[in-house]
């Protein structure tokens, strides 16, 4: 054959590739993996987040967004009521987008904060306060008070029962009454009384409330505070006796022999909850999530090495009953 010939050939086969080739479809690129929403979270506290309570909880809520999101946070502890408005304010100012404020006392600040940032969520734990970009969060409150009082109830010899709680307010007296109704419930003979300190945090106050309940002869303390409650429990284990503790730490470790039960709010399952909807999109102003027994957000701790199998069993039993639909604690 001919170089000519063997060339023509050549350029034959490749013209034929080319319009082979050229004729296939483009190549399809993957398309972008959307990141997901990045958020800032930012938190105020009345008290120290050293408490081992109360907002020693709201911190471990945070830290723990932040574990799992990888969001950025930041927190201002033991704000005063003139100065939480201007805190919110700053935090807002700063792009942070979902800011909680903790407790009750903080819905006047909320309101004189929240319209100016209409992109920013306030989260108000343990309240209801209105707002398009406003969502609050309630515990249901008397759940723990009634089986904390059953507990009591059982527990006591001599039928005297004091309570130790912080302070005077609906959050509060919703569970210190039916500590009552759970005890009466279980021995209609107990005597239980109530006295409040004025602050979740006066270790002094109380020391002299938590002595002044032991001087009316109880033999049994439900003690519901923040600071003030690990030395009550010592001064109730000095004198031999025995405690409730709550509403947010697992008093056992401190006082095993001591210790009956602890009563539990999930503090920062609540701050996860939240964020788990802002991070779904789902997080919306003008509502309040209510948790409880039913949403494992309330629950009584481990039980104390001194408390009878019988009690445990009764008090257990009258959970699962409530839960089931079978026990009317007078709790909404």
């Amino acid at each position: 054959m001919k170089p000519s010939k063997l060339f023509s050939l050549f350029m034959i086969g490749v013209i034929a590739a080319v319009a082979l080739f050229g004729c296939a479809p483009a190549a399809t690129q993957a398309p972008a993996t959307q990141a997901p929403a990045t958020h800032k979270v930012a938190m105020v506290t009345s008290g120290s987040t050293n408490d081992q309570g109360w907002n020693y909880n709201a911190l471990q809520g945070i830290q723990q967004i932040k574990d799992k999101y990888g969001w950025e946070i930041a927190y201002t502890e033991n704000a005063k009521p003139a100065d939480q408005a201007n805190i919110m304010r700053q935090y807002a100012q700063q792009g942070y987008d979902l800011i909680f404020a903790h407790g009750f006392e903080y819905g006047e600040a909320i309101k004189a904060v929240n319209k100016d940032f209409p992109n920013t969520m306030f989260a108000q734990i343990n309240a209801t306060t209105e707002g398009d970009n406003v969502v609050g969060t309630n515990f249901r409150f008397g759940e723990l008070g009634y089986f904390t009082g059953m507990a009591a109830g059982l527990m006591t010899k001599n039928n005297k029962i004091g309570i130790v709680a912080a302070v005077d307010a609906p959050q509060v007296t919703a569970d210190t009454d039916t500590m009552k109704t759970g005890a009466l419930a279980v021995n209609p003979n107990a005597d239980v009384n109530v006295s409040f300190v004025g602050d979740w945090g006066d270790l002094v106050k109380g020391q002299q409330v938590t002595q002044a309940q032991i001087d009316r002869g109880v033999d049994i303390l439900i003690i519901m505070g923040n600071d003030f409650t690990p030395p009550a429990i010592e001064l109730a284990k000095a004198k031999g006796i025995k405690v409730i503790a709550g509403w947010t730490i697992e008093a056992y470790p401190l006082a095993p022999d001591t210790i009956i039960v602890s009563a539990i709010q999930d503090v920062p399952g609540v701050y996860v909850g939240i964020a788990d909807q802002l991070a779904a999109g789902t997080l919306k102003g003008n509502t309040t999530s209510v948790f409880g027994f039913a949403e494992g957000k309330q629950y009584l701790g481990k039980w104390g090495d001194t408390v009878p199998q019988e009690v445990k069993d009764q008090v257990n039993q009258a959970v699962q009953d409530y839960l089931a639909g079978k026990l009317d604690i007078g709790v909404k």
